[in-house]
């Protein structure tokens, strides 16, 4: 739940702070590394690998999918033993991470002095 307005906030910094010469192809790449990092961590943290656990203890969660549809703030019984339509969905919203970012990219390069 937290992915999309941070995945929006980094393209928008990128957007307003980043010089002109670094908005065309250089944007892109900066743009892709920061989605592929994001969804490194986010489909670790669904599929509950080692690596993130972590993560998701520190803040109370009580698996990987749970921190990932609650954050940690709220327990979601779903995403306790996420099924078939738990995995296709979380799936067609990692799929939207990159227009987060392209989102608030946009507009921040547009906001641009």
């Amino acid at each position: 739940m937290v992915d999309p307005p941070a995945l929006y906030a980094a393209g928008e910094a990128y957007g307003r702070g980043a010089p002109e010469s670094a908005q065309g192809r250089t944007a892109g790449v900066a743009g892709a590394g920061v989605v592929g990092a994001f969804l490194a961590v986010s489909v670790s943290l669904w599929l509950d690998l080692p690596w993130v656990r972590p993560l998701w203890r520190a803040f109370g969660a009580r698996n990987g999918s749970e921190f990932q549809v609650g954050t940690g703030l709220v327990q979601v019984d779903a995403a306790r033993r996420p099924g078939p339509r738990e995995h296709i969905l979380a799936g067609l919203g990692f799929l939207t991470y990159p227009l987060w970012y392209w989102v608030g990219w946009d507009h921040g390069r547009r906001a641009r002095p």
